[in-house]
């Protein structure tokens, strides 16, 4: 499969790829993740709130170290980085701590299962397509959701990173998919509204502060899809 294909005919939507972080899951408040990592390492977090803010941006302050992504193809490159940001206004151990606990504050959306758990009623194929380099798997058994999502892929596994068309169309390979009967469903215009370039119909989510992110509205737009193939 390549970008020169021809011209697609959406038909009824057959499977949909969704973004992780901002997506499915909320990254949680950074009070919670200095609270977890001060805790392992047996620190007082209340000595350590004026770096909240920081906290806050750590993932802008990533994006302009890196803009090329290189965290997200490799976890030795993403462990380097991170802990050199976090590096920055922390000390040993709270930088380590920091940086093995930094997933441990998401939790998933209140609408995440829910809106997996209708769309394999409906014999819907799901997917994860995300932009990094850890490994999504225990993260998703610790939130309940790794047996209601039927493929995961990663930037790290695939050699490719949002935008770029060639992660969303070696996806649509992997899974057996075509474009045209896929929807991409993510929460940032740049990163994953790299699908369209793939002819894959896409939905952007711009992200919440509440628990229900919206994610009910796949479920209209892949209910509107059936009239397609009528």
């Amino acid at each position: 499969m390549s970008l020169s294909h021809p011209l697609f005919s959406p038909s009824s939507i057959k499977g949909v790829l969704f973004d992780f972080h901002s997506t499915l899951v909320d990254q949680g408040s950074s009070e919670l993740w200095l609270e977890i990592a001060c805790k392992s390492v047996e620190l007082d977090p209340l000595e350590y709130t004026e770096i909240v803010p920081k906290l806050n941006s750590i993932v802008e302050f990533a994006r302009i170290e890196d803009p090329q992504h290189t965290r997200d193809l490799s976890g030795a490159a993403h462990e380097e980085i991170f802990t050199r940001l976090l590096g920055d206004f922390t000390e040993e151990p709270l930088t380590s701590a920091l940086y093995s606990s930094l997933t441990q504050a998401w939790f998933p959306y209140e609408d995440t299962l829910p809106v997996l758990d209708a769309l394999r009623e409906q014999g819907i194929t799901t997917a994860i397509i995300s932009n990094i380099a850890i490994d999504l798997n225990q993260i998703m058994a610790r939130m309940g959701i790794a047996n209601c999502v039927d493929h995961v892929f990663t930037s790290a596994q695939l050699g490719y990173v949002k935008p770029n068309p060639e992660i969303f169309l070696a996806v649509s390979e992997a899974i057996g998919i075509g474009p045209e009967d896929l929807l991409m469903v993510g929460d940032n215009a740049i990163d994953d509204g790299g699908a369209g370039a793939a002819g894959i119909r896409t939905l952007i989510l711009p992200r919440t502060t509440g628990p229900i992110h919206g994610l009910a509205t796949v479920l209209g737009v892949v209910a509107g899809s059936r009239a397609l193939d009528s």
